[in-house]
């Protein structure tokens, strides 16, 4: 069972330290339009965000008017380290005040249970550690391979479950993932989109979303940490594809999207 406090905890003190000892201006190489500065705000941002929706039990309305009136954090990069490490501590505390199966608001409407918001800042912690060694050039620390396969899943019904309803949908291929090390596999189905969402036509775009059966045109294999990382495009050298030249391609192209 993983040991989410543990995790969000170790990650975020990772994460922080890494950035007290990089330059503040320095460009994170995985969200260009961010600095090393940047990227500690988010992270405090973040963290101040869920632990008052958790602990406030803040509705979607009040929600709304916390991001309206929060206050802008500060430039000094060590005041920001002090306000990190309590928001860190803020969060753990209202999750672990309440049950995870309570309702709680998130951005996700399938899930409005707190327990969404200790598996997304599960993996956010973890991604972002990544970020601060990227940024610092260290070398990338490990992903315990059962965080790593709990990423994976997250990524695949979670983070790429956005597209709306009512469109029209093309599937377009199927791939499977394959992680070396714990023999777990997830099969993927990519398709094309059209249609009015959001106030605006789109036309062509991508998606991907859990297969139930189907045979993979395509196979994408490395460790549960190499997979995990491809998924949240943090780093793509280490996995090995073959199959379909045009399922990958569409894998691809759903890689491309993004995930900051």
């Amino acid at each position: 069972m993983i040991d989410r406090k543990r995790q969000i905890l170790t990650e975020s003190e990772r994460c922080g330290a890494v950035l007290a000892a990089t330059d503040p201006a320095s460009r994170v190489p995985t969200c260009p339009d961010w600095t090393a500065l940047d990227l500690l705000k988010h992270l405090t941002q973040v963290h101040q965000f869920w632990a008052a929706v958790i602990g406030d039990r803040l509705t979607a309305e009040a929600v709304a008017d916390f991001e309206k009136s929060r206050p802008a954090l500060p430039d000094d990069p060590m005041r920001l380290q002090d306000l990190r490490r309590q928001a860190t501590a803020d969060l753990l505390e209202a999750l672990n005040d309440r049950d995870p199966s309570e309702p709680a608001w998130s951005w996700f409407p399938p899930d409005q249970t707190v327990d969404f918001t200790w598996r997304m800042q599960t993996h956010e912690a973890t991604i972002h550690r990544v970020d601060a060694e990227l940024v610092a050039g260290l070398p990338i620390s490990p992903i315990d391979p059962g965080i790593a396969a709990d990423g994976i899943d997250h990524v695949v019904n979670v983070m790429w479950a956005w597209v709306p309803g009512g469109v029209e949908r093309r599937l377009s291929s199927t791939i499977e993932l394959k992680a070396t090390d714990t023999s777990q596999t997830w099969l993927v189905n990519t398709f094309r989109w059209s249609g009015e969402a959001w106030g605006e036509t789109y036309n062509n775009q991508i998606g991907c979303e859990r297969a139930v059966a189907g045979e993979p045109g395509a196979i994408v294999s490395g460790t549960a940490q190499d997979l995990d990382l491809l998924l949240w495009n943090r780093a793509d050298n280490a996995v090995t594809r073959s199959g379909s030249q045009h399922a990958l391609a569409e894998f691809q192209a759903m890689l491309d999207d993004g995930i900051q």
